[in-house]
């Protein structure tokens, strides 16, 4: 039985979404076709959602999710016939460690903006971790050897790129600033304008163009209700968690606790 392409693709949204699935879907029909495992590149969060909806109208091969490390953001998934388990899978990514002098003045734009201008597509690269005086980054095994051979530096720094063994990688933890302060709403644009301390029409038009994400997925909505646990994305501005919804206080305002990645 083959994969029902046209019906799952009828069903999406936006024309984005539609090209996104149809690429996906056939490394999933030529896994039933051909009876072997497939992959895709990288992919992001809400695209994962996506397939993931999606997927429950075509069960007829396995599909699994790994990004090179337990809890990866950026995943390739794979798609293998029933008789095979997906710790069986020998994923095709690649662990690079990057190196150099006065690392801790780099951020993530800068690595990934380095990687980028080497030509590499958004989509061969997954998680870049920052880990105190160095950088790991994964990458489909394909691009390994130009991605070693080519980047020499990072901003204005020199650097050294090696491959690393996935058992090798030391996983940085991830670092919060605490906000705790009070909001009229659980409105997005309250919660924006309480976590990065700018007004509220300021922070409605980040909204209005699309540069918010809510849990993944673009957000159009200033009055969107948000939910203890849910992460925002601002581009250009980083990432906050509501992490806590308290009772209110005796002004009716509301108490939370925001996280703020950093």
């Amino acid at each position: 039985m083959m994969i029902n392409k046209r019906d799952i693709l009828d069903s999406v949204r936006t024309s984005d979404e539609r090209l996104f699935l149809s690429k996906v879907l056939d490394q999933a029909i030529l896994c039933l076709k051909y009876h072997e495992t497939r992959f895709t590149d990288f992919l992001d969060p809400y695209q994962q959602k996506l397939l993931e909806r999606q997927w429950k109208k075509c069960q007829q091969v396995n599909m699994h999710c790994w990004g090179g490390y337990e809890a990866a953001e950026r995943n390739m998934v794979s798609f293998f016939p029933d008789y095979r388990q997906w710790d069986d899978i020998d994923y095709p990514i690649a662990a690079l460690e990057i190196t150099g002098s006065d690392m801790d003045e780099l951020n993530h734009r800068d690595f990934l903006g380095s990687i980028l201008g080497l030509g590499i597509k958004r989509e061969k690269i997954g998680d870049i971790l920052i880990n105190k005086d160095l950088c790991y980054v994964f990458c489909i095994a394909d691009i390994k050897d130009f991605i070693g051979m080519n980047l020499a530096r990072i901003a204005n720094k020199n650097v050294c790129v090696t491959e690393k063994r996935f058992e090798e990688i030391r996983i940085p933890e991830k670092k919060f600033k605490a906000i705790n302060t009070t909001v009229a709403s659980l409105r997005l644009d309250a919660i924006l304008s309480a976590a990065l301390g700018e007004a509220r029409n300021k922070t409605a038009a980040y909204i209005k163009a699309e540069k918010v994400n809510v849990n993944w997925e673009p957000s159009k909505s200033a009055s969107q209700l948000l939910k203890e646990g849910d992460v925002l994305s601002i581009r250009g501005k980083g990432r906050i968690i509501l992490d806590h919804i308290g009772g209110n206080t005796r002004k009716g305002r509301i108490s939370i606790c925001i996280k703020k990645y950093i």
